[in-house]
């Protein structure tokens, strides 16, 4: 009889696993491409940070992400840290994003200090059109982020379209975020 609760339980396990990671996965895609509305980034409705002081972008101060600019055309919102290894290396392909023309790039730096971020980004150059950093969580809370880098693109209206949970390259620039950027336009 110990044998035969031993085999059932055995068979419990590798049958909730055989059927629980592929079910993780599909709501892990729903979630990542806002099919669940329950896991799907919103933006915060009361979501006016302030600016980073210090930060300059072609010699002009930088302003603070707010909610009403979002609904000001379609925007690519990128999520980092001065201290993060991975947003360093993403760095240079965000600054060459940010040249394109029709690219509106919002940066949110998040557990990070005001003097850390505006050092890094006068060492490293700017690519954000509009920068804060999240101290309170709102915006994060709001797209249910977890860790830094990710990048989100939202319509005009301020409707999530895509996530990208990974240091951006030019390759997912290309293959993912130009796409999300195509959709965003056409249903915005």
């Amino acid at each position: 009889m110990l044998k035969s609760v031993f085999l059932t339980r055995r068979n419990l396990i590798g049958g909730a696993a055989v059927l629980g990671v592929p079910a993780l996965g599909l709501v892990g895609f729903a979630a990542e491409t806002g099919r669940i509305d329950l896991l799907t980034p919103v933006l915060p409705v009361e979501g006016d940070l302030k600016a980073v002081p210090g930060a300059l972008r072609h010699q002009e101060v930088v302003p603070a992400v707010t909610r009403a600019a979002f609904d000001e055309g379609v925007t690519v919102l990128n999520v980092w840290a001065s201290w993060c290894p991975q947003c360093r290396d993403e760095h240079e392909t965000l600054l060459s994003l940010s040249e394109r023309p029709g690219i509106r790039l919002f940066g949110l730096a998040v557990d990070d200090t005001a003097a850390n971020v505006a050092d890094f980004l006068k060492s490293h150059g700017n690519p954000y059109h509009r920068l804060s950093i999240d101290f309170h969580k709102i915006y994060v809370r709001g797209l249910k982020q977890r860790g830094v880098p990710s990048t989100f693109v939202f319509r005009a209206d301020g409707r999530f379209v895509a996530k990208i949970g990974r240091e951006l390259s030019p390759a997912l620039v290309e293959t993912k975020l130009l796409p999300a950027l195509e959709r965003a336009s056409q249903t915005a």
